[in-house]
């Protein structure tokens, strides 16, 4: 695309000419002194005029090469498959998230999946200035998933992503070559995507030249403090950058942070330090893939330093007006998968992907709740941590080794997860939950795949495993997968595992259908009663689309009876249930995948949320056996004044009275006379239906809709541009629409009012 070649600017007005900067120079200085004020002379105007070209120099605008924000890649011309007809914009399907980049579009070359290649390669143009500065991330290939720069037809500098092993980030961050060397040459950047494999791609965005040299970036802390404070941006308004702690040469830890580039940051991350055993020692802070940083973020980046955890908080935390009040959520940062689900100790647990420095995902640790009740839940300490950006602690299960299987003691409470890095894991507690020590065997089992959910097997009286895979297998050849499957899907199955003893582990089998997409990340199995027959029992196999399969299992394979049934449930992924429950209850709670909201609040500190637990249950339906979702009785605490009721009714009569109360944290149930699809609105959030009762629980940027005894659930998110928006309405375009009855309960926030720093 065509760049913009700029300008010099016009000498400083603050420069003075030559001739006025040494006045007291004399023209015809003594005889005797002649030599030394010669040399003096021609000394100080070198020096003036150096000075005055590096400022001259210094004050010159960048010359973009590329920002990549049209539809096309314009003179730029590409090869193979793997970048496309254009420019991204942003994350690409079956992508993890995608950041760190500057408007709109960037090169993203995974197009197709990681299996597609190509390169794309710029026009000449004329080396300028010292500096060359772009963002780049995705594969850390040499060679393979790389940018380059081409003068003399020689490959002369070069630069790769950051990742190379399973998990990672796909967040761009900032690099430079120094090409002084090559001021007047003609050069060409070409962009590569020569692999086929894991982290086959690259990312590459905002390509200049530039005068502007990139600062050197180290600093040193004596951590006095608990937790490391971390000036954060929220995205598009900051700089992204892997920042490395070191004690001595030793990584302890790395992190994505997008970091402020002027001004006030949009928030404090507070991040542990407690597990890294660095009390009173002093470690080295520096951005990694660089060994500088701009300007424009120096002032950050100087700010980082160590102290409590209530330097990063703030006493409205829980009120912020995106803050959903009656649903899970961290206190600041990203969550995503709830992981751990279990009952230990009298408390349910809750343990969830976490991203401590960001409102995206990135850095995944698991996060921790507990509660006595399901209701009233108090965030703890980080449980996992990450062992590096590439070696994540992705999604697992858990559950109680109640027989003393692995020989951690009875009763102990264990976590299954996968290290990115290394495979799937398990981890014992001998603290109640808040902390975990790892098996020595890990990882328990090497694969393609992630996401292990542990459960015991009474009949062979073994711990079974079933775990998401991405190995071909002799289930995948089996069954053919449809001819609307991606190309790097088309190897999903779920695998089993079966063990005695925790320690080791044996595969028995695996699980797959030709919708490919049912058996995709986050598997759940567990066996249910069926409602109304006493005895009779089935085994459920669950994925992370919420498509679910009913059957058998023999202890070593799931053997399909029907399905895949069921629906996304709109904004819910990646759902878990509770471990080891006191009364039997299968308890699920899911990921809620809300709205951002930062071009609204700017200073969002949280982002993302989780469903209200709800019980399932196997009930007979005209259509075979089906699953039903409730909310859990415990939900009736949350439970206010309820302000509005009413009995056989019209549309028009309903929203005449819903058009008096106010609105905000509701509970809204309603009973038609008439199944069918129902069209409603509450409080500006879509809460359309089928059937003929519900009841609808709507917090500030989501709701949730369980109609018909639970045959029917959805949650649905508050847009960006509707967030203001109040209306509640009940439509009726037959105007036939009779209401039987009409309750709203005024909902309680789970927060404490005013939580302090």
């Amino acid at each position: 695309m065509p760049r913009d070649e700029g300008k010099r600017n016009p000498p400083s007005p603050d420069l003075q000419p030559l001739s006025n900067a040494i006045p007291s120079v004399p023209v015809n200085p003594p005889r005797t002194a002649s030599a030394f004020f010669r040399l003096f002379l021609v000394l100080l105007l070198a020096a003036t005029a150096a000075a005055a070209h590096a400022a001259d120099r210094a004050g010159r605008p960048d010359l973009l090469i590329a920002d990549f924000e049209g539809k096309d890649y314009g003179p730029w011309k590409t090869e193979g498959e793997a970048f496309g007809a254009g420019p991204a914009r942003g994350t690409l399907p079956h992508q993890m998230k995608v950041s760190g980049y500057e408007g709109r579009g960037l090169v993203n070359s995974f197009v197709g999946g990681d299996r597609a290649t190509g390169s794309l390669t710029s026009p000449f143009f004329k080396i300028e200035r010292r500096f060359i500065r772009f963002l780049i991330g995705g594969g850390g290939y040499e060679g393979t998933t790389c940018m380059n720069l081409v003068v003399d037809g020689k490959t002369v500098r070069t630069a790769v992503g950051p990742n190379t092993r399973p998990g990672g980030s796909e967040a761009l961050g900032l690099a430079a070559w120094d090409v002084s060397e090559f001021v007047g040459k003609q050069a060409l950047i070409r962009i590569v995507d020569a692999r086929a494999g894991g982290w086959g791609h690259i990312n590459v965005d905002q390509i200049a030249q530039t005068d502007s040299e990139l600062l050197p970036a180290e600093k040193t802390l004596k951590v006095t403090g608990s937790h490391l404070i971390v000036p954060v941006a929220n995205s598009g308004r900051g700089q992204n950058l892997r920042l490395a702690i070191l004690d001595g040469e030793r990584l302890v830890q790395n992190f994505n942070v997008m970091l402020p580039r002027a001004g006030e940051p949009h928030w404090l991350a507070a991040y542990a330090l407690a597990p890294f055993g660095l009390d009173g020692r002093t470690v080295t802070i520096k951005p990694e893939g660089s060994p500088a940083l701009p300007e424009s973020i120096r002032a950050s980046f100087n700010r980082i330093h160590t102290g409590p955890a209530s330097e990063a908080l703030e006493a409205d935390d829980y009120d912020r007006p995106y803050r959903n009040q009656f649903h899970l959520s961290s206190r600041r940062g990203w969550n995503n998968d709830p992981n751990g689900m279990v009952f230990h100790g009298g408390k349910y647990h809750v343990y969830y992907q976490h991203n401590p420095f960001g409102i995206g995902w990135g850095n995944m640790h698991w996060g921790h709740f507990e509660s006595p009740d399901l209701v009233h839940w108090e965030e703890k300490p980080l449980a996992l941590y990450q062992k590096t950006v590439g070696d994540m602690a992705f999604s697992g299960g858990g559950f109680v080794d109640f027989n003393n299987s692995a020989g951690c003691g009875k009763g102990a409470l264990f976590v299954s997860f996968t290290s990115t890095g290394r495979g799937e894991c398990l981890a014992w507690s001998d603290d109640g939950g808040l902390t975990f020590n790892e098996l020595k065997e890990n990882p328990v089992v090497e694969h393609r795949g992630r996401d292990p959910r542990v459960f015991w097997f009474a009949p062979e009286k073994k711990w079974v495993m079933v775990v998401f895979d991405d190995d071909e297998c002799a289930e995948t050849t089996a069954v053919p997968p449809s001819s609307n499957t991606p190309k790097d899907r088309v190897r999903n199955n779920f695998a089993f595992y079966e063990s005695k003893d925790l320690h080791r582990w044996a595969r028995t089998g695996a699980f797959t259908d030709p919708d490919r997409m049912a058996v995709f990340e986050c598997p759940e199995m567990f066996e249910l009663p069926v409602e109304g027959r006493p005895g009779e029992t089935r085994w459920v196999l669950y994925g992370a689309q919420n498509r679910y399969f009913i059957g058998r299992f023999d202890g070593r394979a799931f053997h399909k009876e029907s399905g895949p049934h069921g629906s996304r449930h709109g904004a819910f992924y990646a759902a878990q249930t509770f471990s080891d429950t006191p009364d039997g209850r299968r308890i699920q709670i899911g990921w809620v995948r809300t709205a951002v909201y930062h071009d609204r609040f700017p200073d969002q500190i949280v982002n993302q949320a989780f469903t209200l637990p709800h019980t399932m249950a196997l009930r007979e339906t005209p259509d075979g056996l089906r699953l039903f979702f409730n909310p859990v009785e415990e939900v009736e605490k949350l439970r206010g004044q309820t302000i509005m009721t009413g009995e056989n009714l019209t549309a028009e009569n309903a929203n005449q009275l819903l058009s008096r109360q106010p609105v905000g944290l509701t509970e809204v149930q309603l009973e038609f006379t008439e199944p069918g699809p129902k069209k409603l609105t509450i409080d500006g959030i879509d809460a359309s239906f089928t059937g003929r009762s519900a009841r609808i629980f709507t917090d500030r940027t989501f709701n949730e809709v369980y109609a018909d005894n639970g045959a029917f659930y959805e949650v649905r998110t508050r847009s960006s541009k509707d967030f203001e928006s109040t209306v509640t309405a009940i439509a009726d375009d037959s105007g036939k629409v009779n209401i039987r009855s009409l309750k709203v309960i005024r909902l309680k926030s789970i927060w404490p009012k005013r939580a302090g720093r």
